[in-house]
Order: structure tokens, then sequence, then C-alpha cells
């Protein structure tokens, strides 16, 4: 029996982030005002909730956006300012939605879209 490929067209948001970056909103506890959650993990957060597919976040090893140094990862050193990617796929258009209830927070951010390929078998 040959099985074949079935295939779907997705798309998929690279958003390029800072892991220093941090959101100041909702609830303002103490222990949120001391320690405010990582803009990338609220991100997944958020894609979890509006029922995305796909979420992932990926660290680089080096990095560096317009004018900016250089950044490289070091074991030793501070890595806030070295970029991940948060990348999250769906169908398009629950993307679009997602980039416009969120567009504050992604906001001067590298937003990449690309469409890809889901495979599957029978």
């Amino acid at each position: 029996m040959v099985e074949k490929i079935k295939t779907h067209s997705l798309g998929k948001l690279e958003i390029y982030i800072e892991p220093a970056h941090k959101v100041r909103h909702g609830q303002r506890t103490l222990f949120r005002r001391m320690f405010p959650k990582s803009a990338y993990l609220h991100i997944i957060q958020e894609a979890k909730k509006d029922g995305i597919m796909k979420a992932s976040a990926y660290s680089t090893h080096a990095s560096y956006a317009g004018d900016e140094d250089i950044q490289s990862f070091s074991a030793d050193g501070d890595n806030s300012g070295v970029a991940m990617c948060v990348q999250i796929v769906d169908k398009k258009e629950k993307l679009q939605e997602f980039f416009y209830k969120h567009k504050d927070l992604l906001r001067g951010k590298v937003v990449i879209y690309r469409e890809v390929e889901f495979w599957d078998v029978d």
C-alpha cells in the first residue's frame, strides 16, 4: 500500500524579539511589578488562548537589528539583547487576526509572514 502525502497550505509568522522585552499590563500584583512577564512568553500564551495551531520560541546565537551592535550568546554573560524568534503557525486569516489583535505589542518588531505547507499522510 502506497501512502500519499496530503498537503495543506498554512502560514507562519516569525517574530523577532529580545528576551529582555517585558510586558507590563494585566493584573499589577506586587510580584508582576517586580518581575514583569517576558514578551515572548506572553505572545505564546496569547497564541494558545487565541486557538493558534502551533507556537514556539527559539534562541539565537548572535543577532543585531538596524544600527545596533552585534550581540552574541555567552554562557557567563548577559544575553538579554540576543534576539529570539517566536514562530506561530496557522491559517493566514488566523495569523492576520492575531497580528491585528496584538499590534501594540508587535509594533516596532520584525514580523515576517511566510506561506508554508503542512504535510500529513492518509
